[in-house]
């Protein structure tokens, strides 16, 4: 495919959702056979789990993930701050867990679903207790068939909406506490200001030049600093509540098989690249992966002048092995053909520029 006949999309590939009725969404429903309940975030949907047990169970330690979000972890500490820690390769998603080696009978684990490639739970009695998010994993067969003890996600990550969250009991029922959760104004107004700046992207999408993209931009980040000092749970609004579900029985995951599917076909194999993948399963976005930190940066660099911005995930970790710097390419209902083309040309481009570079040398 030749770079010109591609028109660039002028928001260009990646970042927040822009708003979409759900009657422009081709795609088809998905049955979600177990009971759940909804929140504003992820981070309110698990904390719910744990205040569920903390009800009936007296909880010792909560094990998190090394390698997880460290906005959460800080979050969480602030309402839980019995955290502690174990080691996990986030690449190496077929290596079991064996929870029973470091945790007790009282404490809680909690299990990620890498990039929704992880299917890893190992647990030889009836405790610790397992909670798997599936914020980057959703709708994902190990997902949906989850043999944790409670499950949530963040569907703001999936989901065209402006913030979204889901607990749920893969094996019984949840509790519904949203009448005792407060009414929070302020909240109300951040998730308002946040879905405003989604349609404001809608409009700059259409050609409307009196919005500027660094202004819903910024609202993302004022949302995250929000929801970082927000330690409620809040009750969700009746119009809230209505929206996520009427995105939520949408199978937003085949647009990411198949767009995936057309990268893995175009992209160049390389000995200084890992694409991650795994059989029969679908990855959160286009998952890449390096040795070389200068590399993961030069590449971050071109994509971005290239009107391709790939999220991290996450950055201020650590990894003690050869493989450890990250980016993420998001390949959702947004992008078609045409666009998932345009982003492995682009790729290879760079890797040309790459190899031409190391020949030289």
């Amino acid at each position: 495919m030749d770079h010109q006949n591609y028109i660039k999309k002028r928001e260009g590939i990646g970042s927040l959702f822009h708003e979409i009725s759900t009657e422009d969404i081709p795609l088809q429903k998905i049955d979600i056979e177990f009971n759940y309940e909804l929140f504003y975030t992820g981070r309110q949907a698990f904390k719910f789990i744990l205040d569920t047990i903390s009800d009936t169970h007296t909880i010792g330690k909560i094990w998190m993930p090394s390698y997880y979000c460290q906005h959460v972890t800080r979050w969480v500490k602030k309402v839980y701050p019995n955290l502690y820690f174990y080691d996990i390769n986030p690449f190496k998603f077929d290596q079991p867990i064996n929870v029973n080696d470091f945790a007790s009978e009282n404490d809680v684990v909690l299990i990620n679903n890498y990039w929704g490639l992880s299917d890893t739970i190992n647990k030889t009695s009836k405790y610790p207790i397992i909670v798997e998010d599936h914020s980057h994993g959703w709708l994902t067969k190990n997902c949906m068939d989850s043999r944790a003890d409670y499950c949530f996600a963040s569907l703001r990550k999936s989901l065209p909406i402006a913030l979204g969250g889901i607990s749920w009991k893969p094996k019984g029922t949840i509790a519904n506490n949203n009448n005792k959760y407060l009414i929070d104004k302020p909240f109300y107004e951040a998730f308002d200001k946040l879905h405003d700046a989604m349609k404001a992207k809608a409009q700059f999408k259409m050609g409307a030049f009196e919005i500027e993209k660094k202004d819903y931009l910024k609202v993302i980040d004022e949302t995250e600093d929000f929801l970082d000092i927000n330690h409620k749970i809040v009750k969700l609004r009746a119009q809230d509540h209505d929206l996520l579900h009427r995105y939520l029985c949408i199978n937003f995951l085949a647009y990411k098989h198949s767009n995936l599917n057309i990268i893995y076909k175009n992209v160049m194999s390389v000995d200084f690249m890992k694409v991650i993948k795994k059989p029969d399963y679908t990855t959160f976005g286009l998952i890449i992966l390096f040795k070389n930190k200068s590399l993961w940066s030069s590449l971050r660099s071109f994509l971005i002048d290239n009107d391709i911005y790939p999220s991290f995930l996450w950055p201020d970790n650590i990894l003690s092995e050869d493989w450890q710097f990250v980016l993420n390419i998001h390949v959702d209902f947004r992008y078609n053909k045409q666009d998932m083309l345009y982003v492995s040309k682009s790729l290879n481009t760079w890797i040309t520029q790459v190899k031409t570079t190391e020949n030289r040398s």
